[in-house]
């Protein structure tokens, strides 16, 4: 081969490295993009103050979530309780309200030391116990499930304290609450992460826990950690859902965990652990709401919207395959 030929060659693979490079890094974006201009084309509604509020009110809820799981994930473990401990916190701080007369604020905060709770038993069981985060938290959904069932009998339950209900309909800047609320808790998170001692032991764990544990890092505790913000996140986000609805009904929170997984492996945290932001992750919660919201106008039946949502989550899962691969043979 001559050398112009090997030169063509280099140049072609620098590009096509590049291509990918640029994919890895802004692709989200451009997906993003792409489906708000073809949305803001095909629906007249889309771009609707009323629409957008939706989508925002409902991207909240997950959104939260989304921060705990990119917090878990980054250690290389996973947590898919959430969406039960979102109904039974729920079940819990509502029942308080409703059947022993507690006030709104210790129905609220008995929603949040629910989703403690159930991120103290995760977190302890994963790293005391040495017990596999998929078993764990399979376990604990589970019993999240089936408690909530035995509370409510199965119930719904409605007419909640206005202090709830005001959660979703006081509006700052033109906007309820709960979304400027979320937008602080993404620039805190963001804080931890990047910008504190925690957060980079926790990123030195998820890339290499024996490392980390020989550097002196407190691996136990740091990753018990990220299970408890997981939890309470939980907890914050089932105020957040039964605010929005001002209700409960015992099948609250059924897919929020797959949903969550995969806003934050599409947003570029990697499944290995080790990489991620809660940047890539609000990018991605923003991708499935509007891909959610894209369902329903479009009148996609909901079983198949289901087959939808199970595709995106194996794209997900796909790409990080990939994106994994290729930063391996990068490095």
């Amino acid at each position: 081969m001559s050398e112009a030929s090997v030169e063509a060659v280099s140049v072609g693979g620098d590009g096509l490295r590049k291509a990918l490079q640029f994919f890895l890094k802004y692709g989200i974006l451009v997906l993003f993009s792409l489906l708000v201009v073809i949305l803001a084309i095909t629906s007249k509604n889309f771009l609707s103050i009323a629409n957008v509020t939706n989508v925002l009110l409902q991207t909240s809820v997950i959104g939260v979530i989304a921060i705990g799981m990119t917090f878990v994930i980054i250690t290389g473990g996973i947590d898919v309780s959430v969406g039960s401990v979102v109904a039974i916190a729920s079940a819990a701080g509502v029942g308080l309200i409703k059947f022993m007369g507690a006030p709104w604020w210790l129905g609220m905060l008995c929603i949040v030391l629910v989703g403690i709770v159930f991120g103290l038993i995760n977190g302890v069981s994963v790293t005391y116990l040495r017990m596999p985060a998929f078993l764990v938290t399979l376990s604990t959904m589970g019993i999240g499930r089936g408690l909530t069932l035995v509370m409510s009998g199965g119930r719904s339950w409605h007419a909640l304290p206005p202090q709830f209900g005001a959660i979703s309909t006081t509006t700052i800047a033109g906007f309820p609450v709960m979304i400027p609320a979320v937008v602080v808790m993404y620039v805190l998170s963001y804080v931890v992460l990047q910008r504190t001692a925690y957060g980079r032991k926790l990123f030195a764990l998820g890339g290499n826990k024996e490392s980390a544990r020989v550097s002196g890092i407190s691996v136990k505790r740091i990753e018990m950690v990220a299970y408890v913000v997981c939890g309470s996140l939980a907890g914050v986000a089932a105020i957040f859902q039964t605010a929005r609805l001002n209700s409960f009904w015992a099948a609250m929170g059924t897919g929020f965990e797959f949903q969550a997984i995969a806003a934050v492996v599409i947003g570029g945290t990697s499944l290995a652990g080790g990489i991620g932001t809660t940047w890539g992750t609000l990018m991605g919660v923003l991708l499935m709401g509007v891909i959610n919201n894209a369902l329903n106008l479009w009148g996609i039946p909901a079983n198949w919207q289901d087959v939808a949502r199970g595709t995106i989550i194996f794209i997900a899962v796909m790409l990080d395959a990939l994106r994994t691969r290729y930063l391996r043979t990068e490095a």
